[in-house]
């Protein structure tokens, strides 16, 4: 893992998780872990394993004893390696982001009563003020 602190999207802070245990994981012990819904878990694991080629991962399948179910099977994860170049890849867009915010002027500073009429259309649109 990298010493840095980045801001990681959520698949990889799961793939972080995951290499750490060092075992065999299902998406049901990733819902409970990040308290996530099990859909959003599974579709995460299925982003790793198709998306994220700098993630080395093995896969293997075991039966469910679940009934009235399309797929009788569960797919565990197991996560050797996560190329640094990952690491290095996202810390490269964060610095990105906040170069565009800190060049991106603010309207939020000048009361509204003193702003013309396309200024304040664009100051009620913007995302600042809807937070």
């Amino acid at each position: 893992m990298s010493e840095k602190c980045i801001d990681k999207p959520l698949y990889l802070i799961i793939a972080d998780w995951v290499m750490a245990q060092n075992r065999w994981v299902s998406a049901k012990e990733i819902a409970g872990e990040f308290n996530i819904e099990h859909c959003k878990a599974i579709n995460t694991v299925s982003y790793i394993l198709a998306d994220v080629g700098e993630i080395e991962c093995e896969t293997k399948t075991m039966p469910n004893q679940l009934e009235g179910r399309g797929c009788q099977c569960q797919r565990l994860l197991k996560i050797s390696n996560i190329d640094k170049q990952l690491y290095a890849r996202l810390e490269a867009a964060n610095e990105e982001k906040e170069t565009f915010r800190s060049a991106t002027p603010r309207l939020a500073s000048v009361p509204p009563g003193e702003l013309n009429r396309e200024q304040k259309w664009q100051w009620m649109l913007s995302k600042t003020q809807r937070r």
